[in-house]
């Protein structure tokens, strides 16, 4: 029986994460092309799909290049190294297996995955729709709420997923989840290289907010913040609003949820069957078939049909 809830993927920060939590050396075809990631990546969505208690919806969302961020702070994720080749080559395999499991995949021109899945995750919310969002990227803590969980996969190959609701956001980083998005205002992401407030640190950060709550009543009550933190404060006043709207997650993008488009387990066994032989994922095709109520005869031929389109805003 189905589970009604919609499962967001982030698409790329999931094949980063399957990418250095699988061994590159031991997942490939037999003509050479890597699949750490694909596999990872597929085996994330078929658990959830072919599980006990499946969900209703399901979608993807990948990065499209430039956004207004890059416009607002030319440096912005300038730190970050190039994408490994071996990955950057499995991109497009991955977006291949998504649309044959029938799954869209929504891309929104100016904005990152993040803004795409913080727009579906609010729409989805007064439909009475929960949500789980999947990611190996912590700046979507910002997104929980009693609708909304974020999961992060094990970076190694084994291992429990950490999900976290409000009280786990809590616990890991000493403030709420609508505080988020303020505590990366004041110390700043180096892996999105977001500059926050020269010297001001977690435990910095954490009293701050625990005071005043918020970056504007921080800033409102300044003059009875004191000595150096309050010099660091005016100096990076600039900084800090600049970092607060890189680090703030859009939620009113121009997208719109469709539910019907997300309904899961709606694909073609055949099509994906015939994805996994090209990929030579031998034990996803067992684990397919063994669930699935009608076992197909994956030495027939198979009729491919056109997958699911990519859904792109302009």
């Amino acid at each position: 029986m189905s589970e009604h809830k919609l499962v967001l993927i982030d698409g790329h920060a999931l094949a980063y994460r399957m990418f250095f939590a699988l061994p590159l050396e031991a997942f490939s075809t037999k003509s050479g092309e890597p699949t750490n990631a694909t596999y990872g990546f597929t085996r994330t969505i078929l658990e959830r799909i072919l599980g006990d208690n499946p969900p209703q919806y399901f979608a993807v969302s990948f990065d499209v290049g430039a956004t207004f961020r890059d416009a607002m702070f030319a440096e912005y994720k300038g730190t970050r190294e190039k994408m490994p080749d071996e990955l950057a080559l499995q991109i497009e395999r991955i977006k291949e297996v998504v649309q044959a499991l029938n799954i869209p995949i929504l891309e929104l021109d100016g904005y990152e995955a993040d803004d795409v899945l913080g727009t579906i995750a609010r729409q989805a919310k007064p439909l009475g729709v929960p949500v789980h969002i999947i990611t190996g990227d912590r700046d979507l803590f910002q997104l929980v709420d009693d609708n909304t969980l974020v999961e992060l996969p094990p970076r190694k190959g084994s291992g429990r997923p950490e999900l976290f609701d409000t009280e786990a956001v809590i616990a890991y980083w000493d403030v709420r989840p609508d505080q988020v998005v303020d505590y990366k205002a004041l110390v700043g992401d180096s892996s999105d290289n977001i500059p926050g407030v020269a010297g001001v640190g977690p435990k910095t950060a954490v009293k701050l907010l625990s005071e005043y709550d918020t970056l504007d009543g921080i800033y409102t009550n300044i003059e009875s913040i004191k000595g150096a933190n309050q010099k660091k404060l005016l100096d990076g006043k600039e900084n800090a609003y600049l970092s607060q709207k890189l680090a703030q997650i859009v939620t009113d993008a121009p997208i719109e949820l469709d539910l019907a488009a997300c309904v899961a387990h709606d694909f073609d066994v055949n099509v994906v069957l015939e994805m996994f032989r090209e990929l030579d994922f031998r034990s996803l095709t067992k684990e397919l078939l063994e669930r699935v109520e009608t076992a197909v005869d994956i030495a027939a031929p198979v009729d491919v049909a056109p997958p699911t389109e990519t859904i792109i805003v302009q």
